[in-house]
């Protein structure tokens, strides 16, 4: 790695935002004398900074580390991390296979700070994704690049562990934007009113990492919040089926340990991002598991994969006012 020449390295200063993939900022160095001009093996989670060469794009706007929106314009410096993506309603985009280097051309392709090549967009989405270009990349311990998984606080485990399955409720979807948060929100609400003081825990478990459902389930009394960003993965489309489950586990693991009762929600649909992996482990292991779904062809062949894979779920509609499934007379309706 060789550093930057000064001519071409903005001011610290002139960093606009600090994107929410970096959770821990002040775990790295983050000014321009720790700046590399290239990158030879770029992977997920790969701290870089960029220069927005447009104000327009499908993602105009990046989540700074507190879940704060950032509005970006031309000319403007973030500190962004590399990440895989794959969407059917939003951007599309891989993390480059070769060198990577200062004055490349890279896009936004998450609010999360995700940068890649964007390679597709869904075919109703009105905008291209922001280009960017690359100034340079943050250099870390060991003479490698910095990467967010410097940083995590969440160890993965050695190999997927078995738990109490009596201790862990898995919540699904049939899409994106079903209302899985909502129910997984709702959902600790009315168990804290069945069961106050029970000590509870949400994971979001795959998908596109940002701040903003861990704030929501906060928000939701939820005791212990955690996600795959807190172990180090901007996204879950890039990690290995075999290296996902050992940090699914590691999340368990943590979880488990503050609090009684884990809900696990999977971002998006059950088809991508290691959600399939994810509902074989914990169902597999006999965690109860529900879907939240949003249209009667989806809620069909999602019901019949999950009891493909030995699971007797209930399925809500995103606009369902029950709050526990525990709870005496829930309205929540079991299949089979």
């Amino acid at each position: 790695m060789s550093a930057l020449p000064s001519p071409v390295v903005p001011s610290d200063s002139q960093i606009k935002v600090i994107s929410s993939c970096i959770r821990r900022p002040e775990s790295f160095d983050l000014t321009s004398g720790a700046l590399v001009e290239s990158n030879s093996t770029p992977k997920d989670g790969d701290v870089v900074l960029v220069r927005c060469l447009d104000d327009k794009g499908a993602y105009d706007t990046v989540e700074d580390w507190r879940g704060v929106g950032v509005k970006l314009g031309r000319g403007d410096v973030f500190v962004g991390v590399l990440g895989t993506r794959r969407s059917g309603t939003k951007l599309t985009g891989v993390v480059p296979t070769g060198t990577v280097k200062c004055g490349d051309r890279l896009d936004l392709i998450a609010i999360g700070g995700q940068v890649a090549q964007a390679t597709s967009k869904a075919r109703y989405a009105a905008a291209q994704a922001l280009p960017l270009e690359v100034v340079g990349f943050f250099s870390g311990p060991r003479g490698k690049i910095a990467n967010i998984a410097d940083a995590r606080i969440v160890e993965p485990s050695r190999s997927p562990e078995a738990f109490d399955p009596a201790r862990i409720f898995v919540v699904a979807g049939t899409s994106a934007e079903a209302g899985k948060t909502t129910f997984v929100c709702k959902f600790n609400i009315g168990l804290k009113k069945v069961k106050p003081g029970l000590k509870t825990a949400a994971i979001k478990a795959c998908g596109t990492g940002r701040p903003k459902d861990s704030m929501v389930h906060r928000r939701a009394n939820y005791d212990t919040v955690v996600d795959f960003v807190d172990a180090g993965w901007p996204t879950t489309y890039a990690i290995g089926a075999d290296d996902y489950l050992k940090l699914l586990s590691g999340m368990l693991r943590y979880a488990l340990a503050k609090a009684e009762i884990v809900v696990v929600e999977l971002g998006g649909d059950f088809l991508d991002a290691r959600a399939p992996e994810a509902l074989s482990y914990l169902v597999g292991m006999g965690a109860r598991c529900g879907m939240v779904v949003n249209d009667a062809m989806g809620a069909l062949e999602g019901m019949r994969r999950l009891r493909a894979m030995g699971a007797n779920p209930f399925a809500s509609a995103a606009s369902s006012k029950t709050f526990s499934p525990w709870r005496s007379g829930s309205k929540c309706r079991k299949s089979g």
